[in-house]
């Protein structure tokens, strides 16, 4: 995987999960509140007592050149601390609106990706039964790693990865819109019930977010959500990078569908950047996404620009075949190699009806679970205790969750093993920024005033605070900086060992 301004950059990726919250058979509360109130209780062994930066952060700024009407978020220092804990492993848990949300580090490998987005299921999984502790024997809070409520509302699931500022971003946006619309078939969740159609309470779509997009490309994440998210707020240098936002996907269970799913828009990209990708694009994306969505069939014929036609699975295998003939003529990692044939290896499944899909793609394994206890106790696909089944797959409670159940009975394939989830929990990945990040928490936090995506603010001992630049995500990292921070006593030592480097090292 090449790295520098003047190279193919895309590799890079995190992901942002916002989780659905409420107490069972209680009158509803005010969400935020409760949401910070959840967050309060991170353990201390995942939390930095430190304030989130917000001095660089600003998603006003739209790629299409313009800058929308709003306010920046500024929180003063009480509300900072109570909406924002930084974490020992670079990331970040806070509350989005209505939503706890956790946004994992910076990371170089896909599959990092998804041993630090299992960490952040596991912190919150921790709130939840510390702040259940406090109210025994009341209702239990649920707390869902899921997209919808099936009352109409949706919440989000975001991946970011880094691209060139150079690559021209109305080229980005159409190239991509296929995959973000196809992919579905490999990493949708499932969900039974259209959230905005009562007629349709006993379909099961592959996607819990795709009947909620409405237009093709914009700006808001929350009204009027697009295929292709516009915001341009790189957390980075702007004239280099490009942290491209995307919004489409739903937040996973399975280990394979969050690794497939993270893991096959990185190659896309990929060939994308290096111009060696030319795929079919709908002519329609939103109508084609919510078709995809709703389509356990896999049969759907989608329109495309030039007028034909072709189903979801078969755009997927030209996308693939365009993929593999970039990758095998640049040549190939390993996580690479892996990730290009479990992508081949899923597409033929879904081909073949091959049981290998209801082990490894969300949508797939709930169906199977909600369809056995259909037949097994004479449910119609309306009943009402099959829409409770739906939201019990995604319970982040050990003792309730359909999915951990099936997970930790062998039913569901892995990828990672549990003790990295573990190690997870408290140490940064080493090959990005976050390293820098959470070292400086872990080993300097008396000094530490605040950090942030692109910075970390520390207290010299003498003067004002100092903002310590993160503007590369690939500086920052273990190798770079170390054996600096390894030998540096004091915050003031590794000042002067940090000085003679490069501005943003």
């Amino acid at each position: 995987m090449t790295q520098g301004p003047n190279d193919r950059i895309a590799g890079i990726v995190g992901t942002e999960v916002e989780y659905g919250l409420s107490w069972a058979n209680r009158t509803p509360e005010d969400p935020e509140r409760l949401s910070a109130e959840l967050i309060g209780h991170v353990p201390e062994a995942c939390h930095a007592p430190v304030l989130w930066d917000y001095e660089n952060e600003d998603p006003r700024h739209d790629a299409r050149g313009f800058l929308v009407e709003g306010d920046r978020e500024n929180p003063d220092e009480d509300d900072n601390r109570s909406l924002n804990k930084p974490l020992y492993n670079g990331g970040r848990l806070y509350v989005d609106g209505a939503h706890p949300e956790y946004s994992g580090p910076e990371c170089a490998s896909v599959r990092d990706v998804v041993r630090y987005e299992k960490a952040g299921d596991r912190m919150v999984g921790a709130c939840q039964a510390a702040l259940s502790g406090l109210h025994a024997g009341g209702p239990p809070l649920l707390v869902l790693k899921n997209n919808a409520d099936g009352k109409g509302n949706s919440w989000g699931y975001h991946e970011n990865y880094l691209l060139p500022r150079s690559l021209p971003f109305d080229t980005l946006a159409r190239k991509i819109s296929s995959h973000l619309v196809t992919r579905v078939l490999f990493c949708g969740s499932g969900k039974l019930g259209s959230d905005l159609d009562p007629s349709k309470s006993g379909t099961y779509f592959l996607s819990q977010r795709a009947e909620f997009f409405e237009i093709p490309m914009g700006l808001s994440t929350m009204v009027h959500r697009s295929v292709v998210n516009t915001r341009d707020e790189p957390h980075s240098d702007r004239t280099l990078y490009r942290r491209f936002h995307v919004i489409t996907g739903d937040s996973n269970l399975s280990e394979i569908s969050t690794y497939l799913k993270v893991g096959t828009t990185s190659l896309v990209l990929r060939a994308l950047e290096a111009g060696a990708f030319d795929p079919p694009v709908f002519s329609d994306w939103v109508d084609a996404f919510r078709r995809v969505g709703a389509d356990r069939t896999l049969k759907a014929r989608l329109t495309l620009d030039n007028g034909k036609t072709m189903t979801a699975l078969e755009c997927q295998e030209v996308l693939v075949s365009q993929v593999r003939r970039f990758l095998e003529q640049e040549g190939m990692d390993a996580e690479s190699a892996d990730l290009l044939g479990r992508w081949e290896k899923i597409l033929e499944a879904l081909r073949q009806g091959s049981p290998l899909v209801e082990r490894t793609v969300d949508w797939a394994i709930k169906w199977s679970v909600l369809s056995r206890y259909s037949e097994k106790k004479g449910w119609a696909m309306t009943d009402s205790r099959l829409k409770m089944l739906d939201f019990q797959y995604h319970d982040l409670r050990p003792e309730k969750s359909i999915f951990q159940m099936l997970e930790n009975t062998g039913q569901v394939d892995r990828l990672v093993d549990p003790m990295e989830v573990e190690e997870a929990l408290g140490r940064p990945p080493s090959e990005t920024r976050a390293y820098f990040r959470g070292e400086m928490l872990r080993r300097f936090l008396s000094r530490v005033h605040a950090v942030s995506w692109s910075s970390v603010v520390v207290d010299p001992g003498e003067g004002p605070l100092k903002r310590l630049a993160l503007g590369d995500p690939w500086k920052g990292t273990q190798k770079r900086v170390g054996a600096l921070m390894g030998k540096a006593g004091s915050v003031e030592d590794l000042l002067k060992a940090l000085n003679p480097l490069p501005s943003g090292e």
